[in-house]
């Protein structure tokens, strides 16, 4: 039984996401409704099918809830309607369809050369001693995404405020406090938006700032488009950029190509575990009969560990052209995938360049299961005899979406 609420601070959740798929296909919750589907064949069917959205139905947990309580939980599940990733229908194929041009013209030669500035020079400031690859690595290297995308100046303001949004979406539970703090950052990346988008230092930025003035979108959605892209840029990057150094070893950078080596990174990731969908018309799933409007959990994390798909779940290993549930499938697959395998691929070719490998001594995560985030991985960088590879040649990469 996979411990959906539980502390996942200082234990391996790789583990226990492995032994549950391993187990059974289904599991029932009983505090947060719903049932949760853990093996891959179901997450692709489901997130595949038309019988199936994003668009959510009422929220019985807050029944028990005071009204204002009920009020501001209202408010900020309104806000995350708008987000791409939770939408459907006509208004999400012309949202996502701004996100897809938008976050496709910012994976340029100049943000990767940009980026493998920042790989090599923060690599080869490691001496000896013990480091947290957290902060002296993947946070500057994601924020180098951030920045590319609003701007340097205000980069390290709208991470802060994006965090407060993660936070909020990583508990399983209602937490007031979580979505008060929430409903704050939107407010600010709402203020923020209202003045970056009259003088946009970005391509992106400008793009969403068309969506503010546009009638058919509104502040509203510029603001929600702004949240999605910030919060997926900077947190999910940092965790593909920990799951580096945390699993790979330098004889895996000898022997497998960068291209099968990041799609194993992004694997075993998984930074967003779960996505929720609700059936549109009667339907069975397994066992299970569904209602319309009733919930499915889908497990995208144990997906990615079905050992029918994946033989030897939690090791790396070359498969392939093989592709993973850490970015969906079908309509809602995300826009920003392109991105995110562009920043891995730049460490990956930047500690083949260096002749080395990070290998990590202590590590300690988010407890949250839902979100995979790293609080710190310490240890050290070892410089082995790898061969040094030229100096890299960035074009964009991904530029086609793919789907299931």
């Amino acid at each position: 039984m996979l411990d959906v609420f539980g502390d996942f601070s200082t234990q391996d959740p790789a583990t226990a996401l492995a032994e549950a798929v391993a187990a059974c296909p289904f599991q029932e919750s009983a505090e947060n409704g719903g049932i949760y589907a853990l093996r891959a064949d179901d997450v692709r069917h489901v997130l595949t099918s038309r019988e199936f959205w994003s668009q959510s139905s009422s929220d019985q947990r807050i029944d028990s809830l005071p009204e204002v309580d009920r009020s501001q939980r209202r408010r900020l599940k309104e806000f995350f309607a708008h987000w791409p990733v939770f939408s459907d229908s006509d208004y999400h194929t012309q949202v996502r369809r701004v996100a897809l041009r938008l976050l496709r013209a910012a994976v340029t030669p100049a943000l990767l050369t940009a980026c493998a500035t920042v790989a090599d020079d923060r690599l080869a400031a490691m001496g000896e001693g013990s480091v947290d690859w957290l902060t002296e690595l993947a946070n500057p290297l994601a924020r180098e995404v951030v920045a590319a995308l609003t701007g340097h100046s205000d980069a390290d303001v709208l991470i802060r405020l994006g965090r407060a949004v993660m936070d909020e979406l990583a508990t399983p539970r209602l937490d007031m406090a979580r979505i008060e703090r929430a409903i704050t950052a939107v407010d600010g990346m709402r203020d923020w938006l209202r003045a970056a988008r009259t003088a946009p230092r970005t391509p992106f930025v400008a793009g969403v700032g068309e969506l503010w003035d546009d009638p058919a979108f509104g502040p509203e959605v510029a603001t929600a488009l702004l949240t999605q892209v910030v919060t997926g840029a900077h947190d999910p990057t940092a965790t593909a950029l920990c799951v580096v150094g945390e699993r790979v070893t330098g004889d895996m950078l000898t022997r497998t190509p960068v291209p099968q080596l990041r799609e194993e990174v992004l694997r075993l990731a998984t930074p967003f575990r779960f996505a929720n969908r609700y059936a549109r018309v009667p339907v069975h799933v397994g066992p299970y009969h569904l209602d319309r409007g009733d919930r499915i959990n889908l497990c995208l994390a144990t997906a990615n560990l079905d050992p029918k798909h994946y033989a030897d779940p939690l090791q790396i290993r070359d498969r392939g052209a093989s592709r993973s549930f850490s970015f969906g499938a079908g309509e809602h697959y995300c826009p920003g995938a392109p991105l995110a395998r562009a920043v891995v691929d730049v460490l990956l070719e930047s500690l083949k360049r260096l002749g080395g490998h990070f290998h990590a001594e202590h590590i300690e995560r988010e407890p949250e299961l839902p979100m995979l985030r790293y609080r710190t991985l310490q240890g050290r960088l070892l410089r082995s005899a790898l061969p040094a590879c030229a100096s890299p040649s960035y074009a964009p990469t991904g530029g086609s979406e793919e789907r299931f």
